[in-house]
């Protein structure tokens, strides 16, 4: 029993928001400590000799918290513990918020029963009243100011009582569960992105060089050429790069800045160069990231997310025909959608001018509607 109630603690404490914000700001503020240490980056570590002039530069500058800046991956922080282990925490935490609200936000929207209680009309942020004479056909008035407006429309008769609801972006909800996946996989890219590389590789003219973090793979300078303006300044420098894995040529481009080659998830960008008697020697930057691809993806899955979100929220009108002619009416709308209040007011407007009956609102005025409130996930 102990076992099982801290495990629901912990499942619920998951699910809070505000356990998620404090990760959220756990890595942002690890992130933002780290822009205030020199990074020790993947090439710099690879080269003994520059790892060794740069750490006798740290020991310099920081003294006796070297040592302990150093263990703590102050000057490595996306590779430190003291980065993942909130990351993966994070990644956690989405996954059980994920989880736990799949099943409402699913039922919410693919279980919308026509038939809907009293409480529909009386907790709804916008409620009206309409009163005609007994015979009056509201069903082809309702239905078709909502069709006009978008509104998927559909009903249900039990004994005299006519319940009719129409629903807008009926899909919008699942844009929360779609967020949560895009967080999920901005986390992962984010994590993989941890476990790339990169590396200078400077080759001479018509030489090779091996790629040291790429087994078997090598880049041959074929040609570089420098291009200057009149006064003999540089305008351009571009080079003519082979690429070859265990002997056999697999790629071959021209190099430019911004124009790199690319070659089994590897990056090859132009860094620099030097002109020697024989030609142009280039650098190029060796560049493994295999987070990168599913971190610009998530992003734009992400913005999708909250552009349905924020721009085209769910929208529900209910409305109820009792056999002595009143009409009653309700809506809702998801995330305070500023204009649900005035085209639900437009609506009643016109099923009201469509019949000509006397109208009531339920707050005494027609244009004292309740403003919306949110009610959603």
């Amino acid at each position: 029993m102990r076992i099982k109630h801290a495990c629901s603690v912990a499942w619920k404490g998951l699910v809070r928001l505000d356990v998620a914000a404090a990760l959220v700001a756990a890595l942002l503020l690890v992130t933002a400590l780290s822009s205030c240490f020199p990074t020790l980056t993947p090439e710099l570590a690879a080269d003994a000799s520059r790892l060794a002039t740069w750490e006798a530069g740290i020991r310099a500058r920081y003294g006796a918290l070297a040592d302990l800046l150093m263990a703590g991956g102050a000057f490595s922080p996306l590779r430190s513990p003291i980065f993942l282990i909130p990351l993966a925490a994070l990644a956690l935490a989405t996954l059980a918020c994920a989880f736990d609200r799949w099943r409402k936000v699913w039922r919410r929207v693919f279980y919308r029963p026509a038939l809907s209680s009293d409480v529909a009309f009386t907790a709804a942020p916008h409620t009206a009243s309409l009163t005609a004479a007994p015979g009056t056909p509201w069903p082809s008035v309702i239905r078709d100011s909502l069709e006009q407006r978008g509104f998927h429309v559909q009903s249900q008769t039990l004994g005299d009582l006519l319940t009719m609801r129409g629903d807008r972006n009926r899909l919008a909800p699942l844009a929360t569960l779609i967020n949560h996946l895009a967080v999920l996989l901005l986390l992962l890219g984010a994590g993989l992105s941890g476990l790339g590389w990169r590396e200078e590789v400077t080759i001479e003219p018509g030489q090779m060089a091996a790629v040291g973090h790429a087994a078997g793979l090598a880049a041959r300078n074929d040609r570089a050429v420098v291009e200057r303006y009149a006064d003999g300044s540089v305008a351009a420098y571009r080079a003519d790069i082979t690429l070859i894995d265990g002997g056999r040529e697999v790629g071959r481009r021209t190099i430019q800045v911004n124009q790199p080659l690319t070659y089994g998830g590897l990056g090859f960008y132009l860094r620099g160069y030097a002109e020697t008697d024989g030609g142009a020697s280039v650098t190029l930057l060796a560049v493994y990231d295999p987070g990168y691809g599913l971190a610009i993806a998530a992003g734009f899955v992400l913005l999708l997310g909250l552009v349905v979100i924020f721009y085209f929220p769910a929208c529900s009108v209910y409305a109820q025909v009792a056999p002595g002619g009143t009409l009653r009416l309700a809506g809702q709308a998801d995330r305070r959608a500023a204009d649900f209040g005035r085209d639900f007011e437009a609506l009643v407007s016109e099923i009201g001018r469509a019949q000509g009956p006397k109208r009531r609102s339920d707050s005494g005025d027609a244009s004292n509607v309740k403003r919306q409130t949110s009610n959603i996930n």
